[in-house]
């Protein structure tokens, strides 16, 4: 029998992140928004689609704010699992945790990606066995990557499609609020580019959808943390 659901989950992490939003919004913004908005100032224009993208392109859309945001997610999970915790020591924690997880991930990408490959939902179910559990582990057990991964494959045996339930749903909200937030700041920027502010049109049109990614980062490190929490014993 699963230990979790996926809308008690979703009703779990709503709840953490309503309760300390302000904190971890701070702490996890300048490794999502921040980077967001320098990407879109300084980094290339953005493919026409994914077919397009250039090597230079994928390490600035892709790679550099994944593995920078990765920071702000685990610093969310440490204030998460240990309630109390000051911002400064949750940030320390990530950045001892942050090379570790990033081997997990690089461990469970071919796996994963080759589910994504085949059709999305073994995909989604394998990302929720193996790459959604981790950095929380690697904090609660001090263990290494491979055994972080060996654990989360464990304690999810009888929880996989909740959880991966539980990522599908959140996909779809990801999706929702990033066309929200483009649709947005297109429109402020459109509004701005008339009023004879360009630049700041164009800031504010990259500031609404990085203030979404931060959120959405906020969102998963808690997730992360309250199942790890609910399935170690």
């Amino acid at each position: 029998m699963p230990r979790l659901t996926a809308f008690a989950l979703w009703d779990a992490m709503g709840s953490a992140m309503m309760a300390d939003l302000n904190r971890l919004f701070f702490l996890a913004a300048p490794f999502t928004l921040l980077v967001s908005v320098a990407v879109g100032l300084f980094g290339p224009p953005p493919p026409e689609s994914f077919a397009e993208m250039t090597g230079a392109q994928l390490f600035w859309q892709l790679a550099l704010p994944s593995l920078v945001g990765a920071i702000g997610q685990l610093a969310v999970s440490a204030m998460i699992l240990r309630p109390g915790t000051a911002p400064r020591a949750a940030l320390m924690t990530a950045f001892g945790v942050w090379p570790l997880y990033v081997l997990t991930q690089l461990l469970v990408s071919l796996p994963v990606g080759l589910g994504f490959l085949v059709l999305i939902l073994p995909g989604i179910w394998l990302f929720g066995r193996l790459a959604f559990l981790p950095g929380p582990l690697l904090m609660l057990q001090r263990s290494g990557p491979v055994a972080a991964v060996r654990e989360s494959w464990a304690l999810t045996r009888d929880d996989g499609v909740q959880l991966a339930l539980f990522i599908l749903i959140g996909l779809f909200a990801v999706i929702g609020v990033g066309l929200i937030a483009e649709i947005a700041g297109s429109a402020v920027d459109s509004v701005l580019k008339l009023a004879g502010a360009p630049s700041l049109g164009r800031f504010l049109h990259l500031l609404l959808p990085g203030i979404g990614t931060c959120f959405t980062t906020i969102g998963f490190g808690a997730a992360s943390a309250i199942a790890s929490q609910r399935l170690v014993r």
